[in-house]
């Protein structure tokens, strides 16, 4: 009986240590050290700067199999004073990183209404564990409703779609180089009228997006972003 209760014992301890492990293995696409900055540099499709984008990792937690980063966003554009900072945080659970949807609303349209109520709503993007060449992804949704004194003045929706594994590759950048999982997906941006485009991007375990290009809906470069710095 005591041989039978420690193998019952051994098996339950081996099924509660697999779903832990299972629980845990996360590819986290984002630095988790608290202080570290990410310099990203936009660039239009002649290549002239933009503005840059400062990621700041504000604070870092694991709980119950749940890996989240608090970041702090700031955008600086190249020809004016504005500055643009929000907050918002990634997070691992099950095995999938999610990506914050938020990042693909665009800031500076956005900040034209920071004195207003607004009201975001989101479908995930994840990125599983082990991801492999040819692999579709998960579609994502973002949309926010702008409010005046709680009347609607207007409804922003992205809609990404058609998401794809289309390899891993090394990027360099002036922070130097990476190992990528090049990911390409569809956009549809809806505003006042229906914009459509694409991007690829190239992704870094412990970085985030190293590298992103957008396109028009006939293919056309039309910015590019990168990392150009990483601080500790």
């Amino acid at each position: 009986m005591k041989k039978l209760l420690l193998i019952f014992g051994i098996l339950i301890s081996g099924v509660i240590f697999t779903n832990n492990v299972k629980a845990q293995d996360c590819d986290f696409y984002f630095p988790f050290e608290k202080g570290t900055i990410v310099e990203t540099t936009n660039y239009d499709k002649k290549n002239k700067e933009t503005s840059k984008t400062y990621q700041k990792v504000l604070d870092y937690s694991k709980s119950n199999g749940v890996t989240e980063v608090k970041i702090e966003n700031k955008i600086e554009a190249k020809d004016a004073d504005s500055v643009i900072t929000q907050e918002f945080s990634v997070r691992c659970e099950n095995g999938e990183f999610y990506i914050n949807m938020d990042s693909y609303l665009n800031q500076e349209t956005m900040s034209a209404y920071q004195a207003m109520q607004i009201e975001v709503d989101a479908d995930n993007m994840t990125i599983p564990a082990n991801v492999s060449k040819g692999q579709s992804l998960n579609d994502g949704r973002v949309s926010a409703t702008i409010l005046n004194s709680g009347i609607k003045v207007l409804t922003i929706t992205v809609v990404i779609k058609n998401r794809k594994v289309d390899g891993f590759e090394k990027v360099t950048t002036p922070a130097g180089t990476f190992d990528c999982v090049k990911i390409s997906y569809d956009m549809e941006m809806k505003m006042l009228f229906k914009i459509k485009a694409s991007a690829t991007q190239w992704f870094a375990k412990g970085v985030g997006v190293v590298k992103s290009e957008n396109y028009n809906k006939k293919g056309k470069l039309e910015s590019t972003s990168m990392i150009t710095k990483i601080t500790k």
